[in-house]
């Protein structure tokens, strides 16, 4: 093995070696080599700050400037002076080849590549990549970056919503076509064939201007610190905004009430009757548990995603270090703990806030008859079932997440047993915030019951807004269940009078199952 090191007292040289297989696989970044022994073997010493290294190749067969770079991981490199400019791209990672062989015939293609053109290869093929960058790499590329970045990283909902526009894209033919190629006309012509599904149209389109938006920064960031010119200067799906081709909120709002898109339950017209059918289908096709799911929602005004994995605060309690799962879990506390409870607690919810909610007298009765349900679901799946945590457990014992998820057969059914024309899951956050409306709830109030993003809504409570907040909930949770007499009479405290209520709603008899997938009509419109 031919070496090359610097006479002892000198400050040391570059180490040149022969690179063999076995000295590529040998050399770790704990320890470096720093020249041959007498006997022409390698002297390792200890690396401790895991600075990278790089042997120099000294074999014949290699071209000049040849070497391994030994770091995270290992790399071979070439480097070159040209034209005044020191200049060593990358070969290629160590495990993309086989033979060394290989690796320094590529290395000497693009030191001549570096000679002939005095620039980087390695940016050369950066720059060629951003300039035929096509729309489902511009996707790709923006959905990673949202599911890792460190500030609200994208939820599972959000990440779906992308791969849908992805899909829409694939369906277009777009997915393999250059950004830079798309023509001005073409995208404003498939906008314009889109409109039949307005909302979900503008969504796509809004969503790839982002992704196009993120990728022609990055580019431009690239290039500057390259020092290079940009090849990714324009976004043509910037031609939407400028032309005006996106409703106005004010022409959202209008669509909708036109419509009828928004159908909230009314506080005096079908509150009420939705309440006394839901609460009779309690024992029908064992529905108990999506029963309370849905009315839960409405006692709380949540979002269909908030309150789904909520588990009992008490068992959170009971496992790991004191407190820390009710920090970090979406979770019910029942007892009264003189600072909040009872309360539930939804975490990191769509706008990346905490949400802590208070538990009004009647609510606290329904989520105990849950316990109840959870116990006895315990009792017959074993204390090591998956949804034993849970507030409201999956029926299925053989569910991949163990909770309840979806209730829109049930609302469905309990809607069309009702007679009410059009509800879906987010109306009921909607009758939340009507009946607030009717109440005349105060604005500060709504904004942190709704858990609207602003600087005034925090998780944090003095001891007199938590007061007030508890006070409000249960004006409004009173006010709710007050429309269906006989929910009122089932849920309120023993000390308080029952309502004169009408004979209970007797529930249609349940239909045979057909096997198909329910119809998902007017009511099972996507929740907005």
């Amino acid at each position: 093995m031919k070496t090359s090191q610097s006479p002892p007292g000198q400050r040391s040289k570059p180490l040149k070696v022969e690179l063999t297989l076995d000295l590529v696989k040998r050399l770790r970044l704990g320890e470096r080599p720093v020249g041959t022994n007498a006997h022409g073997k390698l002297i390792f010493e200890p690396n401790p700050t895991s600075k990278p290294y790089i042997v120099w190749d000294l074999s014949r067969a290699a071209p000049p400037g040849f070497g391994l770079k030994v770091a995270g991981r290992k790399t071979y490199v070439i480097r070159r002076k040209v034209r005044g400019t020191s200049i060593m791209p990358t070969v290629g990672n160590v495990a993309d080849f086989l033979d060394i062989a290989l690796a320094r015939k590529k290395a000497a293609a693009l030191a001549l590549q570096m000679v002939e053109s005095g620039l980087n290869p390695n940016d050369v093929a950066r720059t060629a990549s951003a300039a035929d960058l096509t729309l489902g790499e511009a996707l790709a590329r923006y959905r990673g970056h949202l599911e890792v970045r460190t500030q609200r990283p994208a939820k599972p909902g959000t990440l779906k919503v992308i791969d849908k526009v992805v899909r829409k894209f694939v369906a277009l033919g777009w997915e393999n076509r250059r950004v830079r190629d798309l023509a001005l006309d073409e995208i404003e012509k498939k906008f314009e064939q889109g409109k039949v599904h307005a909302s979900a149209n503008e969504q796509a389109f809004r969503w790839v201007t982002s992704a196009v938006n993120w990728c022609v920064q990055m580019e431009k960031l690239t290039a500057n610190l390259q020092g290079r010119q940009s090849v990714l200067n324009v976004n043509p799906f910037v031609v939407l905004v400028q032309n005006g081709a996106y409703r106005s909120n004010s022409q959202i709002e209008r669509e909708r009430i036109e419509k009828a898109k928004r159908s909230p339950l009314g506080p005096t017209t079908t509150l009420g009757t939705f309440l006394e059918v839901a609460w009779s289908k309690r024992t029908i096709n064992n529905a108990e548990t999506g029963v309370h799911y849905l009315i839960l929602m409405l006692l709380w005004g949540c979002r269909t995603s908030e309150h789904a994995a909520c588990r009992w605060g008490e068992l959170l309690d009971a496992v790991g270090p004191p407190g820390k799962g009710l920090l970090t879990t979406s979770h019910v506390w029942l007892r009264d703990d003189g600072k909040y409870g009872p309360y539930v607690f939804f975490h990191c919810t769509k706008n990346g806030l905490n949400h802590r909610l208070p538990i009004g007298p009647m609510t606290l009765n329904l989520l105990r008859q849950r316990q109840i349900s959870a116990a006895r679901e315990v009792a017959e799946r074993g204390f090591g079932a998956k949804s034993r945590p849970f507030v409201f457990p999956a029926r299925s014992r053989f569910a991949a997440n163990g909770h309840y998820v979806d209730a829109t057969d049930l609302l469905s059914r309990i809607r069309d047993e009702a007679a009410i024309a059009r509800l879906t899951r987010h109306d009921l956050r909607r009758s939340f915030g009507a009946m607030m409306r009717s109440l005349g709830v105060d604005e500060g109030i709504k904004r942190r019951f709704f858990n609207h993003a602003s600087v005034d809504v925090t998780d944090k409570y003095t001891e007199a807004e938590w007061a007030l907040l508890r006070s409000e909930i249960t004006r409004i949770e009173q006010a709710i269940l007050v429309t269906a007499p006989n929910v009122y009479n089932a849920l309120k405290p023993v000390e308080w009078p029952p309502l004169s209520a009408p004979d209970p709603h007797v529930c249609a008899p349940a239909a045979p199952r057909s096997g198909r997938p329910p119809s998902r009509a007017a009511s099972t419109v996507a929740d907005s």
